[in-house]
């Protein structure tokens, strides 16, 4: 089997972080991550203004770790799913200590009892850690375009 070049690893990376929040793995999510991360998601508005204020926000692999203890054990929300779908991912930068990569998101939820609805459609700005075997998100900026959802959020993105 050829050597993967870094744009196919990085695309291959995105697909599968997509995959296992669509299957709701969550308890793989902040493995997708190094143990320094930077994780948010931002509405349009505020990261225009450079604001870093939004509905979701770790400083670290512990703090992810944390939020999907909380969505298992203590949140109470409605069941849902959600179907994370990711394209357009390009590496705009590969040199230097993390890979600059951009990507285009959008985001369904069903609930359980309802019809599947836009959630979310945004784009993500990441710096990927490849010098492992493994890549790893080290900062994962996730700009969403209006400043409401549609439903609660409770799964990452």
């Amino acid at each position: 089997m050829p050597e993967l070049t870094l744009q196919q690893r990085v695309e291959d990376h995105y697909k599968r972080y997509a995959e296992t929040l669509c299957d709701l793995q969550i308890e793989q999510w902040p493995s997708y991550f190094t143990d320094d991360c930077l994780y948010r998601l931002v509405p349009r508005t505020n990261h225009d203004r450079g604001l870093r204020i939004g509905p979701m926000f770790a400083e670290s692999k512990g703090a992810l770790t944390d939020r999907v203890v909380a969505i298992r054990e203590t949140l109470v929300y409605s069941a849902r799913s959600v179907t994370h779908l990711v394209s357009g991912v390009r590496v705009v930068d590969g040199e230097g200590e993390g890979v600059q990569c951009r990507s285009m998101i959008v985001v369904y939820q069903t609930l359980i009892d309802g019809i599947t609805q836009l959630q979310l459609v945004g784009r993500s700005f990441d710096v990927v850690d490849a010098s492992g075997p493994e890549l790893r998100f080290r900062e994962r900026l996730v700009v969403f375009d209006t400043e409401l959802l549609s439903g609660a959020l409770v799964y990452p993105v």
